[in-house]
């Protein structure tokens, strides 16, 4: 079982929400990364610096704007940028991250913040989005709201999704469709290395840039190894990667490693918890907040709705019995709650 839920985490790095026979993926020798992130910032600058995006149009729309709203067209060379239109290289705000050891630049174009709450970037989130090349050519898109498990996606889009907010409010429609209010719309450009790098995919040759538009409009915080430590807190050095997070160096890191310090006893039974219940969730969260401020120690589960229809949460408390600073569950010689 284990080797089982290893194979499904590094096969997954390969594979972005397309079903197996649609994403086939094939490699090529891979190239230097940091010479070919050098190539890709040519290639993005030169496109936002020859494109274009209708910002006036979006300004005047008297609805909230929707992915089929943003249209992005190419300055052809000797022709004049149309009025109420906004060069690209004049819009979107560069990221800079580190991954694989390499120093990556990406950037973003916020049409809408969003009014909610940011997922983490080990979640799952509910989006809409459309997926083109950088020329042009589309290659996947969403045809209803879909939920992505973000640690089971390409790099950026881990890197983009938490900084915007999710809906601040959805009702369901007579016909069961979800509508949703002031959520968060943009544009990701990605260099190939936050990709698919040297794989290519149906659709996406090897090194190729990417532009995702995308809706974020829910998220769930995720304990992929259910042991109780919701999955982003189990990056613990911090540096946005939780497949490089081992304490026993076994052969799972923490997030998929129920028994993380390898002492032999579960990581739930090495802390204690508090399950909190309300009839909704607003009666559930006003419970919550009534244990605020929490301590450095204490965190909260991810928000469950149960069969009957009530909402439950888990206020965990990472103990650390010995005083060592390092929690129970993280510590091989310190077993003491065994709750």
């Amino acid at each position: 079982m284990r080797n089982s839920f290893l194979f499904l985490f590094i096969f997954s790095l390969f594979v972005f929400n397309c079903s197996e026979d649609e994403n086939e993926t094939t490699s090529i020798p891979p190239r230097d990364r940091a010479e070919q992130q050098a190539s890709d910032l040519d290639t993005l600058q030169n496109y936002f610096n020859t494109h274009y995006y209708n910002s006036g149009e979006l300004n005047a729309l008297t609805t909230y704007p929707a992915l089929e709203n943003i249209v992005i067209s190419k300055l052809e060379e000797g022709d004049s940028q149309p009025p109420n239109t906004t060069m690209l290289s004049n819009a979107v705000v560069q990221k800079t991250t580190t991954y694989n050891d390499v120093s990556y630049e990406y950037y973003i174009l916020n049409i809408e913040q969003g009014l909610g709450e940011s997922p983490h970037f080990t979640d799952q989130v509910r989006v809409n989005y459309i997926g083109t090349t950088i020329d042009g050519n589309e290659f996947d898109r969403s045809v209803s709201p879909t939920d992505l498990d973000l640690v089971n996606t390409i790099s950026g889009w881990n890197k983009v999704l938490p900084q915007f907010n999710t809906a601040s409010t959805f009702s369901t429609n007579n016909d069961g469709t979800v509508t949703f209010e002031n959520y968060g719309i943009g544009l990701m450009f990605l260099p190939s290395g936050l990709a698919y790098f040297n794989n290519a995919v149906s659709g996406i040759p090897s090194y190729s840039c990417l532009i995702f538009k995308f809706e974020l409009y829910q998220y769930k915080v995720m304990d992929h190894d259910n042991d109780f430590i919701p999955s982003y807190l189990e990056d613990d050095d911090e540096d946005g990667n939780i497949f490089n997070d081992n304490t026993d160096s076994d052969s799972f890191s923490n997030f998929a490693d129920n028994d993380d310090d390898g002492d032999g006893y579960k990581t739930y039974r090495e802390i204690t918890y508090l399950t909190l219940t309300g009839d909704s969730r607003a009666a559930l969260v006003a419970q919550m907040q009534a244990e605020e401020p929490l301590t450095s120690n204490q965190i909260f589960s991810a928000i469950d709705q149960d069969d009957n229809g009530s909402f439950s949460v888990k206020l965990i408390t990472l103990e650390d019995t010995n005083g060592n600073g390092i929690p129970n569950y993280l510590d091989p010689n310190d077993a003491a709650t065994l709750n």
